[in-house]
């Protein structure tokens, strides 16, 4: 019993290191603020509220308070690798009150966002694990955007999870 309490004391200064190195190396990222964030979507078709939660979800993974996201912060520059991309969707799909769009509406997504990105040589990757959908998030910015279009492909939406 002792031993576990000891690696169990171990692994949490483990987090807790892991966890301050990653908060002060993104402490010098400044991004913009709430309202800044919400102006880069006006104009849009976009209701509020998929940049607003988009935002705020990204800036709790920070505890420094001059941290602050961008619409172009790339996944790479927040440290957040493809299963992180997601994760994160179907958590904010889940916390919007949507669902993720059918196997065929997400096709539909990826050979449009393929056929985009061919013109600029930056085509998606295509996820290891065969279950997975394609990753055509890279930016932020494109993160609201699929959400959106997630919000408008709802009534083709299966009931996956």
């Amino acid at each position: 019993m002792k031993d576990f309490l000891y690696f169990l004391a171990a692994f949490v200064v483990f987090i807790a290191v892991v966890k301050l190195v990653f908060d002060l190396r993104m402490r010098n990222h400044h991004g913009l603020s709430r309202d800044e964030f919400l102006k880069a979507f006006f104009g849009t078709e976009i209701p509020t509220d998929i940049p607003a939660t988009v935002y705020d979800y990204y800036k709790k993974m920070v505890n420094f308070k001059e941290f602050g996201v961008a619409p172009d912060d790339t996944y790479e520059a927040l440290h957040k690798g493809e299963e992180d991309i997601e994760d994160d969707a179907r958590f904010l799909l889940r916390k919007l009150g949507l669902k993720l769009p059918s196997e065929e509406a997400l096709s539909q997504w990826m050979e449009q966002t393929r056929t985009a990105r061919a013109a600029l040589l930056a085509t998606p990757k295509f996820s290891v694990d065969s279950t997975r959908w394609m990753h055509p998030i890279q930016t932020v910015r494109d993160m609201v955007l699929w959400l959106n279009w997630a919000r408008q492909h709802q009534d083709a939406t299966a009931s996956r999870k």
